[in-house]
């Protein structure tokens, strides 16, 4: 039965059929679970959960992240390192610096995956995390030695955002004398510039915070049509998301760093981040938030989502149409990858290993992706389609 429209408390109360229980599978490891049957969510109430319940929070953590990320660039810039500052006093400073970046980074990854609603409309993974940095131009634009966001606005976004702050600040990194490669002392005008990509950063969060805020205002029971833009992009999107973890992070610096391996010696896959840990820190923000969105939680298995009041998962409107059987196999492969991304060491034994493990993790990603298509698009009623318009 498609999701439709208007679907109220009288439907999902013959839908409940009061105190009726199924069994079905929970998590892969373990054994399955008595859950009350889930009512059928209105796309209404889906978005609602969305918009007013789920994305605001994230939007909120984002937002201080990055005003913390602004303050941490001032206080670094405005003791500045130098040379002669003791090693450990440098290596403090950088690493607070790095650390505020970092969870930044973590917090737009969560916010931000599935991009929809007005992180597609403002184009906000273009503005602030287009990567790779391009050095050629980020070399160009510090020449240009810009003074305010407003003089950045002539910079390309191949040399602002995110990942062009952690092009900046890796080679600041300390290290100490007489290690394999030395670190650059940062100057003045470039961190100046920083300061700069950092105030972008922040901007970008609160004005995103801004219209997420008119989103959780809509009544999504009176705008029927936009409503089922909204439920369809999220859909979409949400499968978007997926894929950009699976392809755009994981196998295509893979299967790129392969193919020049076989003409260029020692070639090392260029992720979107630089160094494993933070890239582990990425791959996994960007799962989690997938699957909050994907994947009752246990909590949610006996005490359903309140319709309108939280976030509905996929996996609970599969339950809610009555595709049970379908629904357990959606468990199961989004568990499969849960076990996988969870299980990846801190730092891998080998390179072969590091593939081997990575290559492991995009085909569990792939059987999600192909499961969606075929069977679980469907299901909702949700035609698929492609969207471009998150830059990536």
């Amino acid at each position: 039965m498609p999701l439709t429209p208007g679907s109220g408390p009288v439907r999902r109360l013959a839908l409940a059929l009061g105190s009726a229980l199924l069994t079905v599978a929970s998590h892969a490891a373990t054994p399955s679970a008595t859950q009350v049957l889930m009512p059928m969510y209105s796309p209404a109430e889906v978005m609602q959960g969305l918009y007013s319940q789920h994305l605001p929070p994230l939007s909120q953590r984002f937002a201080a992240e990055a005003d913390a990320l602004v303050t941490a660039t001032q206080q670094y810039c405005q003791s500045l390192p130098t040379p002669g500052t003791p090693l450990p006093a440098r290596q403090a400073a950088w690493t607070r610096l790095h650390t505020q970046w970092q969870h930044t980074m973590l917090a737009w990854e969560s916010l931000s995956t599935p991009a929809v609603g007005p992180m597609l409309t403002r184009r906000s993974q273009r503005q602030i995390d287009f990567w790779p940095t391009r050095p050629e131009l980020l070399t160009k634009a510090l020449a240009k030695a810009p003074q305010t966001l407003a003089d950045m606005e002539t910079v390309g976004t191949l040399a602002k955002g995110l990942p062009a702050m952690e092009l900046m600040m890796t080679p600041w990194r300390p290290v100490a004398a007489g290690q394999r490669s030395g670190s650059i002392a940062p100057s003045v005008a470039s961190c100046r510039y920083l300061g700069l990509l950092a105030q972008g950063v922040q901007v970008e969060a609160t004005e995103l915070g801004a219209e997420l805020a008119t989103w959780a205002a809509k009544d999504w029971e009176q705008t029927p049509d936009d409503t089922a833009i909204a439920m369809a992009e999220w859909v979409n999107q949400w499968l978007g998301g997926l894929e950009r973890l699976r392809w755009a992070h994981l196998e295509k610096p893979l299967k790129t760093a392969q193919t020049l391996g076989e003409t260029r010696k020692n070639s090392t896959p260029q992720f979107a981040r630089m160094g494993r840990e933070t890239n582990l820190a990425g791959w996994r923000a960007q799962w989690h938030s997938l699957l909050a969105q994907g994947r009752l939680s246990e909590a949610q298995r006996t005490q359903p989502p309140t319709p309108g009041q939280a976030l509905v998962p996929i996996e609970a409107l599969l339950l809610g149409q009555g595709q049970i059987a379908l629904a357990q196999r959606w468990a199961q492969a989004l568990d499969a990858v849960n076990t996988r991304i969870d299980q990846l060491p801190a730092q891998a034994s080998s390179r072969a290993a590091e593939q081997r493990e990575l290559l492991a993790l995009t085909a569990a990603l792939k059987a999600i992706t192909v499961l969606f298509q075929n069977e679980v698009a469907s299901a909702l009623d949700i035609a698929l389609g492609f969207s471009d318009a998150d830059g990536d």
